[in-house]
């Protein structure tokens, strides 16, 4: 018996062995009937359309769909949904963690796309996939004068990119006024074809899997900053005793636009500016904040900052300097509203509480590297579940003290993300968590009895007398 056990052990081992050192390969039982790929540059980040007919071409019924990527996209992905494309309806879809290692020393991940059903041998699926991510174009070239239109650099795979043979796919790039091609291929087959609209590039016939030996470099104009938010700390403070929830974000940004060539030059910025033309530095950051919101503040590491204003449900702040490409700022930014605005009692159990407050509040054409989101509880409030509207990081719940705070401290639900962009912040993160009366009175009952004993100690000590009398 133990013998067997050694040689099973054995055998899983190598066959672990094998599955590291070779990589991850899906199982060829589909094939792409049609592949068509639609990527928009408009935005700072990018956007990717696909529309794919596939066809189970195994021996029995499939489910599991792996849709390949190239690593730098996968690494960088924000949003990843997928449809059935005839019935509208959302599937399951999720990043795999495997990766698959190329002849040509590129790595592929992959997104894994479950059917609802099991899919018949030589059945068709309809799937319009969804794909948003951070990979933006690169500056080309990398340093330009103030008053020169910024140009991008964007590389992507030409044919279409996937773990399946392919039948028919094409290309199409929208988003920008001028395309160009770095590289242009001598094959007249792989030459773009300009519209309005942008390039098409197709239609291709019997493509092979993992066709990465045609990358396609294309130059687009984008004369608009590229903003990224290399860390954003978004607290959020609810108090039950006030009825207000407060928020206070603070942002390390980064202009990731092309550099000067030159110094920096105010004359030239003035010139520019009279022009009243879209370029490539960020003068104003808007900020979307929630309605009716009261108690604006807006400050840096010199202090308040007072270019600032307020419009509507809009907040319009000025940094102290134009942010060039490679520039950075740091500030801080805070506000308040109404606490029932956000939060809903629920009828049971007693005490509980639904809190729902959006994920991001900032501009709405910007990158974010890294955001850590913290709600601050009333102490003694017991954590029910979270419910973030997007793939998180990690998702912690701790306490930390803060005014008046005799115990514990108020309870921490800090929740981190990587690679969001800004069209996803009106997604809403839910906290359910219970808080009870007993809690609600139990912190100012202990200042209470708190002041009341140092009032009690200061009037006995006062009634002591201390005076030695003379024998």
């Amino acid at each position: 018996m133990i013998n067997k056990f050694i040689v099973l052990l054995l055998s899983f081992a190598f066959l672990l062995g094998q599955i590291l050192c070779d990589g991850f390969f899906p199982e060829k039982v589909w094939e792409n009937l049609e592949y068509q790929k639609l990527i928009d540059v408009k935005h700072a980040h990018i956007n990717e359309a696909l529309e794919l007919s596939i066809r189970n071409i195994g021996n029995g019924p499939a489910e599991e769909y792996y849709l390949a990527l190239p690593k730098e996209v996968y690494d960088k992905i924000s949003m990843f949904a997928v449809q059935l494309s005839d019935k509208h309806v959302f599937v399951n879809s999720s990043l795999f963690p495997a990766t698959s290692d190329m002849d040509d020393g590129s790595q592929i991940g992959y997104g894994l796309i479950k059917l609802p059903s099991p899919v018949a041998a030589g059945a068709k699926v309809a799937l319009s996939v969804r794909i948003s991510h951070n990979r933006h174009g690169v500056p080309y070239p990398e340093h330009i004068a103030i008053k020169d239109e910024q140009n991008l650099l964007l590389s992507t795979s030409r044919l279409p990119l996937s773990a399946y043979s392919t039948q028919k796919g094409n290309l199409r790039v929208i988003g920008s006024p001028k395309f160009s091609e770095l590289d242009e291929s001598d094959d007249s087959s792989l030459k773009g074809e300009e519209s309005k609209e942008g390039l098409t590039f197709g239609p291709w016939d019997n493509i092979k899997p993992f066709e990465t030996a045609n990358t396609l470099s294309l130059i687009y104009s984008h004369n608009i900053p590229v903003m990224e938010a290399t860390q954003l700390n978004r607290d959020v403070w609810i108090s039950h005793w006030a009825s207000t929830i407060q928020f206070e974000e603070y942002y390390e940004l980064i202009n990731r636009s092309a550099k000067l060539n030159k110094g920096f030059s105010r004359f030239e910025l003035m010139k520019e500016q009279q022009g009243m033309k879209l370029s490539h530095y960020c003068s104003v950051l808007e900020m979307k904040l929630p309605e009716e919101s009261s108690d604006h503040y807006y400050t840096d590491l010199v202090g308040m900052v007072s270019t600032s204003r307020i419009l509507g449900d809009h907040m319009y702040l000025k940094p102290r300097y134009p942010l060039f490409g490679g520039w950075k700022y740091n500030f801080t930014i805070g506000w308040t509203n109404k606490l029932s605005s956000f939060l809903h009692k629920s009828k049971s159990p007693q005490g509980s509480y639904l809190l729902s407050i959006p994920l991001l509040n900032g501009p709405s054409d910007i990158l974010y590297d890294n955001v850590a989101l913290s709600v601050f509880l009333p102490e003694g409030a017991q954590v029910q579940a979270i419910d973030p509207p997007v793939p998180f990081v990690d998702i912690k719940v701790t306490t930390q003290k803060s005014y008046l705070d005799l115990n514990n401290g108020h309870v921490k639900v800090t929740c981190n993300f990587k690679n969001l962009i800004g069209d996803i912040g009106n997604g809403s993160v839910l906290v359910k968590y219970t808080y009870d009366s007993n809690a609600l009175y139990r912190k100012p009952l202990s200042v209470a009895l708190y002041i009341f004993v140092a009032l009690m100690s200061i009037f006995l000590l006062k009634s002591i007398n201390f005076n030695v009398d003379k024998a």
